[in-house]
């Protein structure tokens, strides 16, 4: 962790809400331009601004930075005690893209990286050796068929409340023009922690009162933590947020993300589906055994996974009418 942000945490108590904490412009030129050399946006742009081609085939604009950084500025308290509790990196991510288109990209990117001799297995710190990683031949992009015939049919719920029948998600469609996910059309702005690997059981620090999650529990069990007050403001992450995710860390470092051989499989908490014989999360990971990424579901209750996976969240920002809405809805 850098020397300022180390002086910032361990001075957390004399923090006025007065004044925004998290470097936002920086984070704002760091994350755009990742996003533009992962290769998402759109070739066929309207306008001068950046987009990406949602799912009704319509353009969606990348916020711009002074919309983000206004959205800070109105979020700022949460933003502030976020940032404390470790949420250090800003993430937009855009929630209307396809989710097929995605994982072409993703396939491309690691072909690519491949023939550069250019793909190496995560590192915790940035000192670590890069190990290479060998990537399969024939399928670099593995998806369950289930999983993916629940995307093409739109049936794949979104941020639901619980894991049940009463789950109360939405369909993608939906929450695309949710300001209550989205705080720009199409688009989810929100921050993250940074961490290459996430700690394992015993390993989690406390931060500013909020324990890191731990590896090793069901998606049952992450979703009741984060209705805890240490949680506050966190949701899990969908498979849209894992894919460019991994695509932007590939990008930055030449490094595969959740990697299982590192216990560092990750649930896509923030979605959800019922089928006949079961209830089911996604989950992503990259298998170095067999060289690729691995994308299918697993049952909400799932103990049998639960030494090798993890959850990791966002904390989205909101509109102040958004806001507003929550916290009269008791959301917040």
């Amino acid at each position: 962790m850098p020397e300022k942000q180390n002086e910032i945490y361990s001075n957390n108590s004399i923090i006025s809400n007065d004044r925004l904490i998290f470097p936002v412009v920086r984070e704002y030129i760091r994350c755009t331009s990742e996003l533009s050399r992962i290769g998402i946006f759109s070739s066929l742009m309207k306008s001068e601004n950046a987009n990406v081609i949602g799912i009704d085939g319509k353009e969606y604009p990348l916020p711009t930075q002074e919309q983000v950084t206004e959205l800070f500025s109105e979020n700022r308290e949460l933003v502030n005690q976020k940032f404390l509790q470790g949420f250090d990196r800003l993430e937009v991510v855009p929630l209307c893209i396809p989710l097929p288109f995605l994982l072409e990209t993703l396939k491309s990117a690691i072909l690519l990286h491949e023939a550069e001799s250019k793909i190496f297995r995560t590192r915790q710190h940035p000192e670590d050796p890069l190990v290479p990683v060998r990537v399969n031949g024939s399928n670099q992009v593995w998806i369950w068929d289930t999983l993916l015939s629940a995307i093409d049919n739109g049936v794949l719920q979104y941020f639901p409340e619980e894991y049940s029948s009463t789950h109360h998600g939405q369909s993608k469609s939906d929450i695309i023009h949710n300001g209550q996910i989205c705080a720009f059309p199409g688009w989810s702005v929100g921050i993250v922690e940074s961490q290459s690997v996430m700690p394992g059981q015993g390993q989690g620090r406390t931060l500013s009162g909020r324990k890191q999650l731990e590896t090793g529990l069901s998606p049952r069990e992450y979703l009741q933590i984060l209705k805890e007050s240490p949680y506050r403001g966190e949701s899990g992450i969908t498979l849209e947020e894992f894919v460019v995710r991994f695509l932007a860390h590939l990008e930055a470092t030449g490094e595969v993300s959740n990697d299982i051989g590192d216990c560092n499989a990750v649930w896509c908490l923030g979605q959800y589906l019922k089928i006949s014989y079961a209830e089911l999360v996604p989950t992503g990971r990259w298998i170095r055994d067999v060289g690729r990424v691995r994308l299918d579901m697993h049952r909400t209750g799932n103990k049998e996974c639960t030494k090798n996976w993890g959850a990791a969240t966002t904390v989205r920002l909101v509109q102040p009418e958004m806001k507003a809405k929550e916290e009269s809805d008791g959301h917040i």
